[in-house]
């Protein structure tokens, strides 16, 4: 399963809707990170000699992302779905995480290391530990999408329950991550094309960010799949039509 990797086809259903959203939503992110990783494995090797804190700041704020989602999904929703769904209904996504996760981790303090001036970028290095993982975290986001489908949630799930739910990751994202990185973050690795009402957005915020915090690190976001506004840019390693 060599990248470019392919993209997840939208859950059917609509996004309007909690019970659908679930796996919709959940897909759309998994894009996104996907989107990521095919940006990082075309752009690695063309990083010149000046742009590389702004590649390894990427970099670091990509693997940040996707290392917290899986952390909140083993902490906050796969317990809960659990509980609800049944014993087991998770632990395929959680034996996933713990397959891939060492490799993303050392990825990670590579790329740490070389934004702290103890190691030397090296683009082979990035795809020798991209290669080392990419491929078993690209099986767990198609293969997570059917756990939470949405007949599934009906039947053992509360319209009221999914809602607190909803609230209690809302709380949990807003208290651990860096809205200054996530934002900008998240426009450029969504390709608006696939979505267009995400990310869901106050009007007020998605201006901030646009016109505000992302021309904090613009360097860094300049190496994103998409422009700000959503657009993917050609040569960033998503044209390929099986990807």
């Amino acid at each position: 399963m060599p990248p470019p990797y392919a993209f997840i086809p939208q859950p059917p259903g609509d996004w309007k809707d909690i019970f659908d959203n679930r796996a919709i939503e959940m897909a759309i992110s998994h894009n996104m990170f996907i989107r990521g990783l095919n940006t990082v494995y075309f752009q690695a090797p063309k990083v010149k000699e000046d742009q590389v804190q702004a590649f390894a700041f990427f970099c670091n704020s990509f693997l940040t992302m996707i290392h917290h989602h899986h952390t909140i999904e083993e902490e906050l929703l796969f317990p809960y779905f659990e509980s609800k769904l049944g014993p087991g209904t998770m632990e395929h996504n959680v034996e996933q995480h713990h397959a891939f996760l060492p490799g993303l981790e050392d990825l990670e303090t590579y790329i740490k290391d070389i934004r702290a001036g103890k190691a030397k970028y090296d683009s082979k290095v990035v795809i020798e530990k991209l290669d080392s993982f990419a491929d078993g975290l690209v099986q767990h986001l198609r293969d997570e999408i059917p756990t939470l489908e949405s007949s599934k949630m009906r039947a053992a799930i509360t319209q009221k329950e999914l809602q607190d739910l909803e609230s209690a990751l809302e709380k949990r994202v807003l208290h651990d991550v860096s809205l200054i990185k996530v934002l900008p973050l998240g426009l450029v690795l969504h390709d608006k094309t696939t979505a267009p009402h995400f990310p869901p957005l106050p009007a007020p915020i998605l201006w901030i960010t646009r016109y505000g915090l992302y021309h904090l690190h613009s360097d860094a976001w300049a190496f994103g799949p998409c422009d700000v506004y959503g657009k993917l840019k050609p040569g960033f390693g998503n044209d390929d039509p099986a990807a």
